[in-house]
């Protein structure tokens, strides 16, 4: 992704909105609780129970703010930012923002002719989009689409009607409580010798960088991975799986059919997600989880059997 910045006055005279503060220069726009790959960029909070956030995330030069939370900022006086608009709806700003950053040259458009390598299978019916990068021996199934700002690597397979690079979810409600949907300006990288089954679909990211998938890993059929999700080396995802947004999948798990991944929850090197699972917390190395909500395999059946047990006393208590 190209290197790219735009001065704080520029946003200023774009949104016909005034600053408090000095006229930084802006990298990126990203939310306060995401890694970024940038020094300086520009975000929002609607609260100040978010402060926390930012405190840890140092990359942070400007934001938009209510005026309520401004005042008690200002009451405070430990926390500083470099730069501030205050606004009615700090997060619709924002994201206008983001829309309107999107029609100039802000953003990476992965306008460049796509690059296949040497010894690629591409089925005719497959679509392949300008700016994608296919390494040696890619293999594309019917019907699949390989959409721009996409990277595959060596001997790659994807299979049939399977969308990559797809456009991510993100919902947000307008100052008339009106649904819209954000365009997402990040790409799809897929690592070596990675097997992707037919119906999946793989999401982008939202403002930078990539949705990444390690080298060896395995993916099934009618499994849809989210915007900003990073899964690792060596893993195995089956069937009709769901990674919800900003999910992270280390080396060598294994996720079980039909199981849940909620928002931003790790599982750590070499564990396990069994079938059915909702995921709704971390879960840590070598761990075996199971159940709606998942919890140690132990614990789940420890339940299991207590459950049962109390069904057969209140039958024979009747």
């Amino acid at each position: 992704m190209k290197k790219h910045s735009i001065q704080i006055l520029e946003i200023s005279e774009m949104l016909g909105i005034p600053f408090i503060g000095a006229n930084v220069c802006i990298e990126g726009l990203n939310l306060c609780n995401r890694e970024t790959r940038y020094n300086s960029i520009l975000s929002y909070i609607a609260s100040t129970r978010y402060l926390g956030l930012l405190k840890n995330n140092e990359s942070v030069k400007a934001l938009f703010i209510s005026s309520d939370v401004y005042d008690e900022l200002k009451m405070d006086g430990s926390f500083q930012i470099p730069t501030l608009f205050i606004v009615e709806n700090p997060e619709v700003s924002f994201y206008y923002l983001h829309h309107l950053l999107h029609k100039t040259s802000f953003y990476e458009k992965y306008d460049f002719k796509s690059k296949i390598g040497n010894d690629c299978f591409i089925h005719r019916t497959a679509v392949i989009e300008d700016g994608v990068i296919l390494g040696n021996g890619v293999r594309v199934g019917a019907n699949s689409v390989i959409k721009r700002g996409t990277i595959i690597e060596d001997k790659t397979v994807v299979g049939c009607c399977s969308v990559i690079g797809s456009e991510g979810f993100q919902l947000i409600y307008d100052e008339h409580h009106v649904p819209f949907t954000v365009t997402h300006v990040g790409g799809t990288a897929i690592g070596k010798n990675v097997f992707i089954g037919d119906n999946c679909t793989i999401c982008n990211s939202l403002f930078e960088g990539y949705v990444t998938i390690g080298d060896n890993t395995k993916i099934d059929n009618q499994v849809h991975v989210g915007h900003n999700c990073v899964i690792g080396k060596n893993a195995v995802i089956t069937g009709n799986s769901l990674l919800m947004g900003s999910v992270e999948i280390k080396d060598n798990v294994w996720i079980s059919p039909c199981s849940t991944i909620s928002n931003k929850c790790i599982i750590s090197n070499n564990a396990f997600v069994g079938s059915d699972s909702l995921v709704v917390n971390n879960v840590g190395e070598n761990m075996r989880v199971c159940g709606n909500p998942a919890m140690p395999v132990d614990e789940y059946f420890r339940i299991l059997i207590n459950q049962k047990k109390n069904i057969k006393r209140r039958k024979h208590e009747k």
